[in-house]
């Protein structure tokens, strides 16, 4: 018998974030959180529940056992911004068990109907400026920095609850010792000579309240093409920031410039990941210490390409082709290879730009959507 009670305390909280560990933290792939970066987002007092909606954790259970967690969310800024009546589920975990499943996507939909949501998308972590997608291809690797991982039997469950794939993303591996093909090296030499007016500058970190404010507005003018997206606002990116600059390279954040205006930012992380997955034997209470010291003393040799963004009226410069190629030079000094992600399926134009690079696709991940049906 499945029980299904919602996250009501600080230890229901904890108890949902360390789900996915009970399930599978044994399997190599698995990386643990940063302690507490799940369970912030279902207190009452959370940014996205002061600013943008409602989250609320459920933890299934046999014989008092958990087997499962899931989220109904509840996001107005989306709904607001689309004119739609959708809602969401996120950080769904669950053991290979096709009743515990249903029986979580149940709760969220019957949450959801009751504040007027026809439809339930997901998952989203919790939002689409978050970690979002279920992974469908590429298991048998660690997720990079903010990105998804699950068992290869999650987008069973998730269809076996009637849920259906919507969209596709795609994460794409790139050696950077190959370094850039002459094809590229070409297109961003042409590209210089024509654009004398075009430089490339790092994030000044001594004036960052500034550069985290231009980063926002070029965000949500130049991402603005994706499907689902949401305006970020500048709380949640400020918020974001604090988040990364303790591991943050500036060097790895650029902006773009035509005549001393920003028309395309780049942002690039070190894998932290690399750090996480090295305190997965060491006690959940004494992680945070050991992620300090480990910032301290280990070189983090991968990186993720996380946004890159080029205003509208530059797109078909080859603007879009020339950071790629600075951000090969920028992090082939300190890291052997970087993940692209994640890109959209119907994303031709870039994916046969960072093709043309000698990337490969690694990785893929499903957004699902299903009808939420009422009570004639």
């Amino acid at each position: 018998m499945i029980s299904v009670t919602p996250c009501r305390s600080g230890a229901d909280r904890t108890l949902f974030e360390r789900i996915p560990e009970m399930l599978h933290g044994s399997d190599a792939a698995f990386i643990p959180p940063v302690p507490g970066s799940i369970a912030k987002f279902l207190r009452p007092d959370s940014l996205f529940n002061r600013q943008d909606g409602s989250i609320t954790g459920y933890i299934a259970r046999r014989e008092g056992k958990p087997v499962g967690r899931i989220a109904a969310i509840h996001n107005r800024s989306h709904n607001a911004y689309w004119n739609d009546k959708i809602g969401f589920f996120g950080f769904f975990a669950c053991e290979d068990d096709p009743e515990a499943a249903k029986a979580l996507f149940a709760q969220v939909e019957a949450d959801l109907g009751k504040l007027g949501c026809d439809t339930v998308r997901g998952p989203y972590n919790p939002s689409i400026n978050e970690e979002c997608g279920l992974q469908t291809h590429g298991h048998e690797e660690p997720p990079s920095i903010s990105m998804p991982w699950n068992p290869s039997y999650y987008p069973a469950l998730v269809e076996g609850a009637s849920q259906r794939e919507v969209r596709n993303l795609f994460a794409y591996h790139l050696p950077l010792h190959i370094g850039v093909p002459t094809r590229i090296e070409k297109m961003a030499d042409r590209l210089r000579k024509r654009a004398k007016n075009l430089t490339i500058r790092s994030f000044d970190m001594k004036r960052l309240d500034e550069e985290l404010r231009l980063a926002h507005r070029l965000y949500n003018v130049t991402l603005d093409r994706n499907w689902g997206f949401v305006p970020i606002s500048l709380e949640d990116l400020l918020a974001s920031a604090d988040d990364l600059k303790a591991f943050a390279n500036p060097d790895f954040l650029v902006f773009a410039e035509v005549d001393g205006e920003a028309v395309g930012f780049m942002l690039t992380l070190p894998n932290f990941n690399e750090l996480l997955m090295r305190t997965k034997r060491i006690p959940r209470w004494l992680r945070l210490p050991a992620i300090l010291w480990l910032m301290k003393t280990y070189k983090i040799q991968t990186v993720r390409q996380v946004i890159l963004g080029v205003a509208p009226e530059h797109r078909d410069t080859g603007l879009v082709g020339l950071l790629c190629h600075d951000m090969v030079l920028r992090t082939q000094k300190t890291a052997h290879s970087a993940e692209l992600s994640w890109i959209e399926a119907n994303n031709a134009q870039v994916i046969k730009l960072i093709g043309l690079m000698g990337a490969t696709h690694s990785k893929s991940y499903a957004i699902y959507e299903k009808p939420i049906l009422r009570d004639a």
